[in-house]
């Protein structure tokens, strides 16, 4: 019987097919889509991560780089594809200067910081004398070179007031950076500086005079401990012209030696930026040549008599 797959034979009993479908296991119409975004997500979360890793563990410059590389694909340095250049820049120009030739230098700049750093902590926890030595030296890397600054710090680090000659504890730390100092192919810089203390009227030395002989004997200090005198480039004095403590003029961290790697071809810029230009400002003095109170009373009196006579 055609199309009657279902009917019986005649005379026989009725016979009933029952076709079951059997269902998929792919979770209906939206199947195994959320497994892949559920990945994309956690590879998503885990490069979130490490980025905000690398930019806790990584300087300024290293991260300018990194953002380098994520804007054009290329870090700078890398070999461009036009004659003299070395890497694409920030701002769409090939590089034709050739920033690859700066890189070994900051290179050395950031193992010479970590150097410093780590001769700190160990004569910090060797001498005990010297357990706040980490506050009082400070070392960076600035547009200029790098920097390693000697505080004063209250604690009679460098020298007595008004004396340049430098305590035991300034020459033996000035001895232990010049190995790590002669590892450097840049030329050095030695500034010093005063708080705003002046000497005693008729004296004929000046904080200009003092400030020098401070930097030239840690010089002295320096080359006798075998760093070549070729390397050293200059001496600078800058008296009390350039503070670090401006509210507080006598503080001792004004009363302080750096130490400048300059940056190859930038000698004459790190040696104006030691010593900016500010406001003028009023000369500070020891509180002990402060008028007394009683030259006060003449003082204000002269100044009404002057609003009156501007009045009439």
């Amino acid at each position: 019987m055609k199309g009657g797959g279902g009917a019986a034979p005649a005379g026989g009993p009725k016979v009933i097919i029952i076709k079951k479908k059997s269902k998929g296991h792919g979770g209906g119409h939206h199947g195994g889509a959320w497994k892949v975004a559920y990945a994309d997500f956690v590879t998503a979360m885990m490069a979130l991560f490490m980025v905000m890793w690398l930019l806790a563990q990584t300087d300024q410059e290293t991260r300018q780089q990194l953002s380098e590389y994520f804007r054009t694909g290329m870090f700078s340095g890398a070999p461009s594809v036009l004659n003299g250049g070395s890497g694409i820049q920030d701002r769409a120009f090939f590089d034709v200067v050739g920033r690859s030739a700066m890189q070994p230098e900051s290179a050395a700049f950031e193992q010479i910081t970590l150097a410093v750093r780590a001769l700190i902590r160990r004569t910090s926890d060797e001498n005990p004398d010297l357990k706040d030595l980490d506050k009082n030296v400070r070392v960076s890397v600035t547009e200029e070179g790098l920097l390693i600054t000697i505080l004063d710090g209250g604690s009679d680090l460098l020298f007595d007031r008004a004396s340049s000659d430098l305590k035991p504890r300034l020459v033996a730390l000035l001895e232990q950076l010049t190995p790590i100092l002669k590892t450097l192919d840049n030329q050095l810089q030695i500034h010093g500086h005063t708080d705003a203390r002046q000497f005693p009227k008729g004296s004929t030395r000046t904080n200009w005079q003092l400030s020098f002989e401070r930097a030239d004997r840690a010089r002295a200090v320096i080359e006798e401990a075998g760093l070549p005198k070729g390397q050293i480039a200059g001496v600078f004095a800058h008296g009390d012209t350039s503070l670090m403590n401006r509210k507080e003029p006598f503080a001792p961290e004004n009363r302080r030696l750096a130490i400048l790697a300059v940056r190859r071809g930038m000698d004459e810029l790190a040696a104006k930026a030691q010593a900016k230009p500010k406001p003028p400002e009023k000369k500070a003095t020891e509180p002990a040549e402060v008028e007394k109170p009683q030259n006060e009373r003449p003082f204000k009196r002269r100044l009404r008599d002057e609003e009156e006579e501007s009045e009439q």
